[in-house]
C-alpha cells in the first residue's frame, strides 16, 4: 500500500510540475504571432456583441420606465 501511494504522489508530482513548466511565459519582447484575419473577426464580433448588448439594455430601461 505504501508504495502504490509513494508511486502515485510521484506521478502527481510530476504531472504538475510538467504543466507549471509547459505554462511558464515566454521571454520579454516575444510574442506569438498572430492571424491578422482572425484578428479582424474578432474585433467584429465583440463590435457587434456589444452594440447589441447596449441596444437590449435600452430597450430594458425603457420598459421598466414605461411602467411607473
Amino acid at each position: 500500500m505504501k508504495k502504490l501511494f509513494s508511486k502515485l504522489l510521484q506521478k502527481l508530482i510530476k504531472k504538475s510540475v510538467s504543466d507549471v513548466v509547459s505554462n511558464v511565459p515566454e521571454a520579454p519582447g516575444t510574442e506569438p504571432i498572430s492571424n491578422p484575419k482572425k484578428d479582424i473577426w474578432k474585433f467584429i464580433i465583440q463590435t457587434l456583441i456589444s452594440i447589441l448588448t447596449a441596444i437590449l439594455t435600452a430597450l430594458g430601461a425603457t420598459s421598466c420606465m414605461g411602467i411607473h
